[in-house]
Parts: C-alpha cells; sequence; structure tokens
C-alpha cells in the first residue's frame, strides 16, 4: 500500500512538472520575441541614425547580443562583407533557419523573420527602415496576441500536468 502511494505521487510529481516545463516553454517564447524585437530595433537604429551599411550594423548588434542572436549577426555580418553565399535575401533566409531555429522563437515569427531579408536587404536606407518598422509592427501584434493568451495558456499547462498524473494515478490503482 505504502509503494502505492509513493508511486502515485511521483506519476503526480512528474506529469505537474511536465506542465510546469510547458508553461515556461510558452514565457520563453515571448521573452525570446520581445529579445527579437529589441535587435530589430538597433538594427533600425544602426542603419537610420548611424548610416551604417548591413554588415557593419549587424557586427555592431552582435557584439552585444547574446547567443544564438549573436553567431546569427556575426555570420550574417561575414557574409555580408565577404559577399560569400550569393544574394542577401538567400545569406539571411539561411543563417536565420541556421542560428534561430531552436532560439525558442514561435514558427510564425521565424517564418517571417526569415522572408524579411528579402524586402529590405537591396533597398536604400529609407525603405530598408520602412521595411524594418512594417516587420516590428506585424511581430508588436503577435507579442500582443501571445501575452493575451500567455497567462491563461500558462495556467491551463499547469493544471493540465497535474490533472493528467491524477487521471494516470487513478488508472494504474
Amino acid at each position: 500500500m505504502m509503494l502505492k502511494v509513493i508511486g502515485s505521487l511521483i506519476v503526480i510529481m512528474t506529469s505537474a512538472c511536465g506542465g510546469i516545463v510547458a508553461a515556461e516553454h510558452i514565457r520563453d517564447q515571448y521573452g525570446q520575441m520581445r529579445y527579437l524585437q529589441k535587435l530589430i530595433y538597433r538594427l533600425r537604429s544602426e542603419i537610420f541614425y548611424s548610416r551604417a551599411y548591413l554588415g557593419e550594423a549587424f557586427q555592431q548588434i552582435a557584439v552585444s547580443s547574446k547567443e544564438p542572436y549573436k553567431s546569427w549577426m556575426k555570420q550574417l555580418a561575414e557574409q555580408t562583407e565577404r559577399r560569400t553565399g550569393g544574394v542577401f535575401s538567400i545569406i539571411w533566409e539561411e543563417n536565420t533557419r541556421k542560428y534561430l531555429a531552436d532560439a525558442g522563437l514561435p514558427k510564425d515569427v521565424l517564418d517571417r523573420l526569415s522572408a524579411l531579408g528579402g524586402q529590405f536587404g537591396i533597398a536604400d536606407i529609407e525603405m530598408q527602415v520602412r521595411t524594418l518598422d512594417l516587420y516590428l509592427e506585424e511581430l508588436n501584434l503577435s507579442m500582443e496576441e501571445q501575452h493575451e493568451t500567455m497567462n491563461s495558456r500558462i495556467r491551463l499547462y499547469r493544471c493540465l500536468g497535474v490533472m493528467s498524473g491524477i487521471f494516470v494515478t487513478i488508472l494504474l490503482i
């Protein structure tokens, strides 16, 4: 009987931890989106105010960025400077998918970010800034949607973790 109680508690605690991990994943996604927003604002500032060309702007941003964004920006700077990898849009998309695939960004945000390079790589400074502004507006909308549902989803995942543990325990007993 004591083993059943201990086993039941272990099952419930394990599934509750699974719910907590799922909830933290949602919170981390939002944090990654906020960090990406900060980087895009910095890129916009480097282009608009400093009048830096893209390779130089990427290098400046990489200095103070955290991983994996640091590696992403360094690689973009290096390939943009050397012109290796062909057209800028291809360099942008390949590096974005390579370095940020596991960054914790939602798929739709990552897809829009990958497509961004094709829209602003060849334009003049004003057009690049407008393109970045448009992307930032889209990112803000995604962040608002995520934030509106975040707290309820976090509570839901935690509750589902505990409830599924209780359900499995009842089935096992």
